[in-house]
C-alpha cells in the first residue's frame, strides 16, 4: 500500500470513521394514528424522483421514496437507504451499503442494482433528467454485491457525498421502459419510502397511507394528505376553519390571528441581492455610496414584514461556512453623498440629481416582492441625488439582459446549498458571473475550498472569500428571507432549533391526541368557493419558475481542475479556441446593442422528432459578434436537449447583425441570444 501524508491520513481516518460506522440508528417515535393535512401551493407535475421540478424535489415525492442519505435535526448527515458508506483510499470512490430489510412497496428488496439502474437513467440523455448536471463528475457506478454499490468520481472534491446521493427507483418495474418521461410510473409509482400513494386527485389533493413494512419502522401517522388550494384566499379560509394541519413556504403576511397554529420560522437558505455591472460602475467608492444609501432594515420591515434578516456576504447565516464576524456597510446617506462628491459628481443649482449619474434596476415583473424591494432602493438612491428607476422584465427577458451584460443593476437571489459551490457565480469565467467581477485570489480560495475534504481548511478559505467579496462590493447583499410554516399546536415533533425545513420531516410528526381528521377531503376549499368574493384576501399565487431557479437548476456541477504538482505536465493549460483560434471578444458596455438584420430569413426549424418526444424550451446561446456584425462563434450557454441544441447552434451561425456601438465606434461583443422551441 502506498504511503500517505500525515494530514491526508487524518482526513481519511475521519472519513473512514464517519463512513464505516452507523452514525445514527433512526427509529420513529410518538403516538400512532391520525391524518395530517398539509397545504402545498405547488402541486408536483410527477412523482418520479429523477424528475424534480426547477424548485426542487416535491415534499410528496420525498415521502414516497428514500434517498441514500438524509439529514439530522442539527443539519448533519445521517443514514437513510444506505446504512453506511466508506471512501476509497484515493478518495475517488464511495461505497454505500444498502440497509437490511429495505423493500419496495410491492415487497421486493431494494438492491445495489436498483441504485446502478437509477444512476444510469439519470445520466442517459434520452431521459432528460435534470439531475444529470448534478452527477457530471460521476465516472461509473457498479454493484459489488446485492447490497453494496460503488460510485467512482472523475475528480476528488468536497461535494462527493451530495453529488452521489440519489433517490433510487426500481429496476424490476422500469427496466424495460424505453422512455421514462412518459411512463405511468411517474403518476403511480412503486416506491420505497415511509408512505404509499393511495389516491391523486389532480389539482386538489394527493393522499398517502403509512407503509407498515418500512425498514425504519412504521411512521406515526396513519395517513398524510397534500392539499393544493387554488389561492392564498382559499388557504387562509381553510386555516381559519382549522381544516389544515400544516402550511409551509408561505409569503410574508400577518398570521398572528390564527391562534391554533404555531408559526415556525426556518432560517433562509437563499439571499437576495442587487448586482452592479462592474463595467458601468468600476469604482468601488461608487458602489459603496450606492450600498450605504440603501435602508435594508426598512426593506425587511416594510416589504418582508420582518420575515428576513440582513446578510453581508454570499453565504447565509445557517450555513456551516458562514463567517459570523462579517459586517458590511450600514445605511449612511450623508456618507453616500460625500463619497459621490469625492468622485467629482456635482449638481447645478436647483438640480435634484448629480449630473451624469443614473441607475436602472432590472427586476422580474412577476415578482411583486422584488418589485417593492426595487422601488424602496430607487427611493433611497434618489434621496442621495442619484437618478434611479425600476425596469420590470419577464423572466426570460431578464435572463437575456443578464447574459448580454446589458444592465446597470439587477435584483436576483441565489440559493446556498450545504455543499456550497460558488464557482459558476464568482469564478472569473463563471457562467453566472453577470456583474463581470474578476479576482484571482477569489478563484484560488474557491479552488482551495472545493477541492479540500478537510472542512476546517475549506471553512478558513471561505471565510476569507466572504471578506473579499464584502469589501469589493460587486453585489450589495440585501437579506435572507425566512421560511414561514404554520403548524397546528396539537402536532408534536417540531422544534424551533431544527435546521431542516419542516416539510422535509413530516413523516416524523405525530398528534398529541389522536382522533379522526373530521374533514372530508372533497370539502376542502368548498367553503371558500361558495363564499362572497371579498373572502379573497390575497391574489392567486401562480406557481412558476423564477429566473434564479432556472439558472441554478440548469447549471452543471463545476469544480476547478487540480493543478499539476511541480514537474507534472507542461503547466501551460492553453485553451483550444474555436473558429481560427480567435480570441473571444471582451465583455464591454455598449450604447447601441447589436441588432439582427436577417432574422426573418434565418429559420430555426422545430424538428419533427423533437415534437414527437414533446421536447420544448429555450436554448440560450452566446454569439461572438465582430465589428462588422458577423457571428464568428456560437457558444451553447444553456442546453435543452441535444436535438434542439444542434438546430439552434447551427442556424445561429447564419445570423448577421448591425454592429454594437460604443463611443460612436463599432465594437466586438459577446451577445446572449435565446432560441425558443415551443409548439
Amino acid at each position: 500500500m502506498r504511503k500517505v501524508g500525515v494530514g491526508l491520513f487524518f482526513v481519511m481516518l475521519l472519513i473512514f470513521l464517519s463512513g464505516c460506522q452507523k452514525i445514527e440508528e433512526f427509529r420513529y417515535s410518538g403516538n400512532k394514528g391520525g391524518t395530517l393535512i398539509i397545504a402545498v401551493l405547488d402541486e408536483p407535475s410527477n412523482l418520479n424522483p429523477i424528475y424534480p421540478s426547477i424548485s426542487g424535489l416535491s415534499p410528496v415525492t420525498s415521502q414516497l421514496f428514500t434517498p441514500l442519505i438524509s439529514e439530522k435535526p442539527d443539519g448533519k448527515v445521517r443514514p437513510a437507504l444506505a446504512e453506511s458508506w466508506v471512501y476509497s483510499e484515493d478518495l475517488k470512490s464511495i461505497t454505500y451499503t444498502i440497509a437490511k430489510g429495505a423493500t419496495w412497496h410491492d415487497g421486493k428488496p431494494v438492491t445495489a442494482e436498483d441504485v446502478v439502474f437509477t444512476a444510469e437513467q439519470i445520466l442517459n440523455s434520452k431521459n432528460k433528467s435534470p439531475l444529470a448536471q448534478k452527477m457530471n463528475y460521476v465516472e461509473s457506478v457498479e454493484a459489488l454485491n446485492s447490497r453494496q454499490v460503488r460510485f467512482t468520481l472523475k475528480q476528488v472534491f468536497a461535494g462527493e457525498l451530495q453529488s452521489t446521493n440519489i433517490y433510487p427507483i426500481p429496476k424490476h418495474i422500469l427496466g424495460r421502459e424505453d422512455n421514462l418521461q412518459n411512463s405511468n410510473f411517474n403518476v403511480n409509482p412503486v416506491a420505497s419510502g415511509p408512505f404509499k400513494l393511495q389516491e391523486w386527485n389532480k389539482g386538489k389533493w394527493i393522499e398517502m397511507v403509512a407503509n407498515p413494512d418500512y425498514f425504519r419502522g412504521r411512521p406515526p401517522l396513519d395517513r398524510m394528505v397534500f392539499y393544493t388550494p387554488s389561492s392564498m384566499g382559499e388557504l387562509l379560509s381553510e386555516l381559519v376553519l382549522g381544516n389544515v394541519d400544516l402550511a409551509y413556504d408561505l409569503p410574508p403576511g400577518n398570521y398572528d390571528t390564527l391562534e391554533s397554529y404555531l408559526k415556525v420560522l426556518s432560517p433562509g437558505r437563499s439571499y437576495t441581492y442587487i448586482g452592479w455591472n462592474m463595467a458601468r460602475f468600476p469604482d468601488k467608492k461608487l458602489r459603496q455610496a450606492f450600498s450605504m444609501a440603501i435602508d435594508r432594515r426598512k426593506i425587511i420591515s416594510d416589504v418582508l414584514e420582518n420575515y428576513g434578516q440582513i446578510v453581508d456576504g454570499p453565504i447565509t447565516p445557517e450555513h456551516w461556512a458562514y463567517n459570523p464576524d462579517l459586517k458590511g456597510l450600514r445605511e449612511d446617506k450623508e456618507g453616500s453623498k460625500k463619497l459621490i462628491e469625492e468622485l467629482g459628481y456635482s449638481k447645478k443649482k436647483g438640480q435634484k440629481f448629480y449630473q451624469g449619474l443614473s441607475v436602472q434596476i432590472l427586476v422580474e415583473e412577476e415578482n411583486d416582492i422584488r418589485k417593492r424591494v426595487a422601488a424602496s432602493i430607487v427611493s433611497d438612491l434618489q434621496a442621495i441625488g442619484v437618478q434611479a428607476a425600476v425596469v420590470a422584465l419577464s423572466g426570460t427577458d431578464l435572463i437575456t439582459r443578464l447574459f448580454s451584460k446589458n444592465f446597470d443593476a439587477y435584483i436576483l437571489g441565489w440559493n446556498v446549498e450545504k455543499e456550497f459551490n460558488p464557482f459558476q457565480i464568482w469564478g472569473s469565467e463563471g457562467i453566472y458571473n453577470f456583474v463581470g467581477y474578476k479576482n484571482s485570489r477569489i478563484d484560488d480560495l474557491m479552488g482551495e475550498a472545493l477541492l479540500s475534504l478537510d472542512r476546517e481548511k475549506a471553512k478558513k478559505a471561505l471565510y476569507e472569500f466572504q471578506e473579499i467579496i464584502r469589501d469589493d462590493l460587486p453585489y450589495t447583499f440585501l437579506y435572507a428571507p425566512k421560511k414561514i410554516t404554520l403548524v397546528k399546536k396539537s402536532i408534536q415533533g417540531v422544534t424551533q432549533d431544527d435546521k431542516r425545513p419542516v416539510v422535509s420531516f413530516v413523516d416524523e410528526l405525530w398528534f398529541r391526541s389522536v382522533s379522526g381528521t373530521g374533514v372530508e377531503l372533497a370539502s376542502l376549499g368548498e367553503n371558500y368557493r361558495k363564499g362572497p368574493e371579498e373572502v379573497e384576501t390575497k391574489p392567486v399565487r401562480e406557481v412558476r419558475e423564477t429566473p434564479e431557479q432556472v439558472l441554478q437548476a440548469t447549471a452543471p456541477t463545476l469544480v476547478p481542475e487540480r493543478r499539476p504538482a511541480s514537474g507534472e505536465g507542461s503547466g501551460t493549460g492553453a485553451d483550444t479556441m474555436p473558429e481560427e483560434d480567435a480570441e473571444p471578444p471582451k465583455f464591454v458596455a455598449y450604447e447601441v446593442p447589436p441588432k439582427p438584420l436577417n432574422l426573418d430569413r434565418v429559420v430555426f426549424p422545430y424538428p419533427e422528432v423533437a415534437k414527437k418526444l414533446s421536447l420544448s424550451g429555450t436554448v440560450y446561446l452566446e454569439l461572438w459578434i465582430n465589428k462588422e456584425g458577423n457571428v464568428t462563434n456560437v457558444v451553447l450557454i444553456r442546453s435543452v436537449h441535444p436535438i434542439l441544441d444542434k438546430v439552434a447552434v447551427e442556424n445561429a451561425r447564419q445570423l448577421r447583425f448591425s454592429p454594437a456601438i460604443q463611443g460612436n465606434k463599432p465594437v466586438a461583443v459577446r451577445y446572449s441570444f435565446p432560441v425558443r422551441f415551443q409548439e
